[in-house]
């Protein structure tokens, strides 16, 4: 495709005179026209074809439905007011919604107002997000059928950056992913606060997987509650806290019942079993030196007795003599395998104790 053919779609689909109206259908009747009258030649009924085309133009035969195009390369374009962050987070938002999308292997970033910088007409769709006075509209344009090919809207979005990234990805989902797309939260909360999305308890703490979006959490406290909206992500959602606000003292006027603040993933609790394992590696360093001490000794024991017969019978070995021999060469190979182990565990306790 040309990349010029792609400028000029991307391009219209910025134009406030965007083509939304469907072309004009030529009546099938020419205006002014009347049924014609038919005359009764015969008794007999006529054909059900007959009947049909006695009144009437005939219409010109279907032509079978077209079979959307696969996606393989689609660029995104964020148009609209949206703040220059809000816009950033967006154009992301709406990439990794169109990654997910089956048969994509590449995502392109264009730039408003050179959408077109840096295509290379490698494209088969566009993808374009557009915000104003709070609708977002997500459309798919498919540059070989130079035409939208799916579209999915929303109003009453906030030019907030993780709202109206929440809600790109939603439409964006919805236009390019079939099976949708999904994200995880968690909300942790005091003690006392019982909590609902979309309706449905959730448990502090818990991690659920719902549709991407902007969801409706419902936080009671006592006998009050409130509403919250929280916003889902494909990738990076921010984890949830939600503290209790109710004083300790009675107050003349009644105190918001919650405060919901975005706040990082807790640190990984600090790993108390490295002492235990590395006590446990102490401990089979100190069996594996003993049992190579035993096999040592008897090594020297076996290689004595075969030296001893070897000189009582004037230089030369006996068969128990031989047998002694290789029983002591043996221990000696065994007894500094096990010192090597010995070693080696001691190290790695001695690591995990005092490193860890």
């Amino acid at each position: 495709m040309n990349p010029r053919s792609l400028c000029a779609i991307v391009l219209a689909l910025a134009l406030p005179a965007l083509g939304q109206t469907e072309p004009q259908i030529e009546p099938l009747v020419p205006p002014g026209s009347a049924p014609a009258k038919t005359k009764k030649k015969s008794r007999k009924p006529p054909s059900s074809g007959a009947a049909q085309a006695e009144g009437q133009l005939s219409l010109p035969p279907l032509a079978p439905l077209t079979a959307p195009r696969p996606l393989k390369a689609v660029g995104v374009l964020v148009q609209g007011a949206l703040p220059d962050d809000a816009a950033a987070r967006v154009r992301e938002g709406l990439r990794t919604a169109a990654s997910f999308a089956p048969g994509v292997k590449e995502t392109l970033a264009l730039e408003a107002p050179q959408p077109c910088a840096g295509i290379a007409g490698n494209a088969d769709h566009v993808a374009v997000a557009s915000w104003d006075t709070g609708t977002l509209r997500v459309r798919l344009v498919d540059v070989g059928l130079r035409k939208v090919v799916q579209e999915a809207q929303r109003t009453g979005v906030s030019p907030d950056p993780v709202e109206a990234t929440a809600w790109t990805e939603a439409l964006g989902c919805k236009v390019m992913v079939p099976a949708g797309c999904s994200g995880q939260v968690m909300v942790e909360a005091d003690f006392g606060i019982s909590l609902e999305l979309d309706g449905e308890p959730l448990r502090p703490g818990e991690k659920r997987l719902v549709p991407v979006g902007v969801h409706a959490l419902r936080i009671k406290e006592g006998t009050s509650e409130s509403l919250r909206e929280l916003p889902v992500l494909l990738e990076g959602t921010p984890a949830v806290s939600i503290a209790s606000s109710r004083p300790t003292a009675p107050a003349p006027t009644a105190a918001p019942v919650a405060a919901v603040t975005a706040s990082p993933s807790p640190p990984p609790a600090k790993r108390t079993w490295t002492r235990t394992a590395g006590y446990a590696a102490a401990g089979a360093a100190v069996l594996a030196a003993g049992a190579g001490a035993y096999f040592g000794a008897k090594s020297k024991s076996d290689l004595d007795k075969a030296e001893s017969g070897y000189r009582a019978n004037g230089g030369a070995y006996q068969p128990a003599d031989l047998q002694a021999l290789q029983s002591g060469n043996s221990a000696a190979h065994t007894a500094n395998a096990l010192y090597i182990v010995s070693g080696v565990l001691l190290a790695a306790g001695a690591v995990l104790t005092f490193a860890f």
